[in-house]
């Protein structure tokens, strides 16, 4: 059981009440932290007492995204208990790789927030729980939003721009995450771990399977198209996106009416509307709010505004359809093998969370996919782009934030967290004796 003594920590100084070597670090919160003596007490609310207070640096955490198969890579190389291991143990890239990450987020430098994508793809493996370790590990329990969400901010940013509401709708990563980002952390990560059914995980996979066949079909039908461009496929893809949620929304409405009706059995659908429909509840609200009282306006505005060039430019329909037409231009031009299920995979997080991060660790494919025109001028973020390809680069892109860091910062995170804090946790999966 966890005593008072359990949650206070060095480095220790002198207690300004007892004398002793023994003021500790209690509570560390936001930009400051608390300390409370292990010997008298000191501060005691209950004399009265006020909590001693000490003040940290502001914080400027970059935010990198780690792809999966990183993540899964960096567990294979430190878990003894994993098939794999000795394979992936003679690549030091990922030791390496580790290491400066693992540093990094302790020295309040750096913050690789999880996705829901870690989630799922941890799920159908045979390690979760390792892997969720992992990723953990560098999040800090700070996660993005789920790519829906993410897609419904950016439509409704550019609603807002189309009713002329604003002229520029920009989200930042503050707004994508679960809890503050620049904020000296805690030395405590508390996980909760849950039993996950079978159900669920067998759902995941037969998705998976029918992603795998979708993959491989509209690949084929790119390597057919041979009259058809680069520009051609990227208009095409941006045209499907309203047309797409148009036809999800009335599906979505009319198996409802039939489960009204008893034509259907009863389904938790009914009250768990999907991404097509949270759109045009969101879009609906905000049309009536302008005065627009009559469905049939309503829909007609709402249309008008899926077809509008505004809608199409919403960040992740604009990145997503570059990958995809770059891809078909691919297939096009000879390439023989389709890319797999996790092309798909790849594309939603990088469309959806590229804008937001400063550097992302992702696959090869589709890095280079990145530094193809138009894409390498049209994506104009400042996100750093990062594979194995150009690997040394990255662990260079790390080291250069570890020199970034102020003789301020350093010696703050000493003063909190103690000399030897900054080592990464190697013994992460030591066995027991």
């Amino acid at each position: 059981m966890l005593s008072l003594k359990d949650l206070i920590h060095g480095p220790y100084i002198k207690c300004p009440k007892c004398g002793k070597n023994s003021f500790s670090v209690a509570i560390i919160s936001d930009n400051h932290y608390f300390r409370r003596c292990t010997e008298c007490y000191y501060p005691d609310f209950s004399k009265g007492e006020k909590s001693v207070k000490y003040m940290l640096p502001q914080l400027n955490k970059k935010v990198i995204y780690i792809d999966q198969f990183a993540i899964s890579n960096t567990m294979k190389f430190l878990n003894p208990a994993t098939k794999s291991h000795k394979k992936v143990k003679d690549d030091i890239f990922w030791g390496k790789l580790f290491e400066q990450l693992h540093t990094l987020c302790k020295l309040q430098l750096i913050i690789c927030p999880d996705s829901a994508m870690h989630e799922t793809e941890s799920l159908l493996a045979p390690n979760y729980e390792p892997l969720k370790r992992i990723y953990e590990l560098f999040s800090h329990n700070i996660s993005f939003q789920s790519h829906e969400t993410i897609k419904l901010f950016q439509i409704i940013g550019q609603f807002n721009i189309w009713s002329g509401d604003t002229k520029r709708y920009d989200l930042n990563v503050q707004d994508i995450v679960n809890k503050e980002i620049n904020v000296w952390q805690d030395r405590f990560n508390i996980s909760i771990s849950r039993d996950n059914p079978q159900s669920l995980i067998e759902e995941i996979r037969t998705n998976r399977d029918k992603v795998e066949d979708y993959v491989k079909d509209i690949f084929v039908k790119w390597q057919k198209e041979k009259n058809k461009d680069f520009d051609y496929w990227y208009k095409a893809e941006k045209r499907s996106i309203a047309e797409t949620l148009i036809k999800l929304y009335q599906k979505n409405l009319e198996k409802i009416l039939k489960m009204s009706y008893g034509l259907i059995p009863f389904g938790i659908d009914a009250f768990l509307p999907g991404f097509a429909s949270k759109v045009f509840y969101a879009i609906k609200k905000r049309l009536k709010r302008k005065g627009i009282s009559e469905e049939k306006e309503i829909n007609k505005k709402l249309c008008e505004f899926l077809y509008s060039e505004i809608f199409e430019n919403a960040p992740y329909i604009t990145i997503a359809s570059m990958l995809y037409a770059a891809m078909a231009r691919r297939a096009n031009k000879g390439k023989k093998e389709s890319p797999g299920r996790g092309f798909l995979n790849d594309v939603e997080v990088i469309s959806t969370l590229l804008p937001y991060c400063d550097a992302m660790f992702i696959d090869n494919e589709c890095r280079s996919l990145l530094l193809e025109k138009p894409l390498c001028d049209d994506i104009n973020y400042s996100t750093k782009v990062f594979s194995l390809s150009n690997k040394e680069e990255f662990l260079e892109y790390l080291d250069q934030i570890k020199h970034s860091a102020s003789e301020e910062h350093m010696k703050a995170v000493e003063e909190v967290y103690g000399p030897n804090w900054a080592k990464p946790y190697w013994g992460i999966f030591k066995q027991e004796p």
